[in-house]
């Protein structure tokens, strides 16, 4: 995909794809559910490691697209 975005942008933008955070987790990833319109989705959500430099941008691109197609994916890289 090439692109290149720090957990500080991916969750800015997933909060402006109204993406919601869990605030029960205490381990090394933050868990963040899809909005309503996107609630039958498979996934049913996306995990975010804590650390500052993410290495696994690709997979959580892949599992944006798997949520709500390439729409979604163009909206989120959007918003970074």
């Amino acid at each position: 995909m090439g692109l290149n975005f720090n957990r500080r942008q991916c969750v800015k933008a997933l909060k402006k794809l109204e993406f919601q955070k869990l605030e029960s987790r205490r381990g090394k990833h933050d868990k963040f559910i899809p909005p309503a319109s996107l609630k039958h989705s498979n996934p049913p959500f996306i995990m975010i490691p804590r650390h500052n430099n993410i290495h696994c941008q690709n997979e959580i691109v892949k599992e944006l697209a798997a949520m709500g197609g390439e729409e979604l994916v163009k909206k989120f890289q959007q918003y970074l």
